[in-house]
């Protein structure tokens, strides 16, 4: 008696590309990012443009009305709008952990990284602020526009990382101002708490301050971006600085020059050993 061979229908569809899911994240992150990114800053600007509504003038504006809402009224309507700022900025942040997220994943997968190695990334210390900024401190525009710049420069450069024929020289090459705004914009964020820490605006300033005091420290030791943002400011500061400070202050400016020849030579040695 014959045997009845099954014979089994090959699945027709096609398998899921893990590759692919990661980029489709990584770009919905940057998305998510510059848009609601995008509606906050609007929201924020008109929030400041009507700073004497809600700020005591008798108090030089430093006192703010806690009570004063732009959207009066008690309808449930009136809670959801007034709380869709918040809204706006923490859905750009979790963006920016989600994309910054997808390409630490892409760039460790393969290895066993250390702590060091991990502080030393800028996309890890990135992601550690954004999900600080997420639970921690005020919400405020420029906090979020580093992020914004960043997810900007990967937007327009998008096609590109996806098939990866991106070239990293002429991308930087291409967008040396925007990556210098952004590192003038994290200056800006260290001197905006150490501001906030001073007066007292929040209770979590002085939290925030030697938080992010320390990842700027990082970024500071690594990053070339934030070594010629510093050399820049102090060039420009240079002949407001007494005769007396003189010295102190050209020692200021070795040790930042140090500190940038020592990630080149960093750089060289891991370059020879690749």
């Amino acid at each position: 008696m014959a045997q009845i061979q099954v014979v089994k229908k090959k699945d027709m569809k096609k398998k899921r590309d893990p590759l692919k899911d990661q980029k489709n994240i990584w770009l919905a992150g940057h998305c998510l990012t510059l848009g609601f990114g995008t509606i906050f800053t609007i929201t924020y600007l008109f929030h400041v443009l009507l700073f004497f509504k809600y700020r005591n003038w008798k108090w030089l504006f430093l006192r703010v009305n806690k009570d004063y809402h732009f959207i009066a009224g008690n309808r449930w309507y009136h809670s959801i709008v007034r709380f869709l700022p918040r809204v706006f900025y923490r859905m750009a942040l979790v963006g920016s952990i989600i994309s910054l997220s997808v390409t630490m994943y892409q760039n460790w997968a393969t290895a066993n990284p250390q702590w060091y190695e991990m502080l030393s990334s800028e996309n890890f210390q990135m992601m550690i602020l954004a999900a600080l900024w997420v639970f921690v401190g005020r919400r405020s525009f420029y906090r979020l526009f580093p992020y914004m710049i960043l997810s900007f420069i990967h937007l327009t450069n998008s096609k590109q990382e996806i098939k990866g024929t991106v070239e990293p020289g002429k991308m930087t090459k291409r967008n040396v101002f925007l990556l210098r705004l952004l590192s003038y914009s994290e200056l800006v964020v260290l001197l905006a708490l150490a501001l906030d820490s001073i007066l007292l605006k929040d209770g979590t300033s002085g939290i925030c301050l030697t938080i992010y005091f320390a990842f700027y420290w990082l970024r500071f030791n690594f990053s070339p971006y934030a070594q010629a943002t510093a050399l820049d400011v102090l060039g420009h500061l240079d002949h407001h600085v007494p005769p007396k400070y003189r010295p102190q202050w050209d020692k200021v400016k070795r040790f930042i020059q140090a500190k940038d020849e020592a990630r080149m030579r960093r750089r060289e040695k891991i370059e020879k050993t690749i």
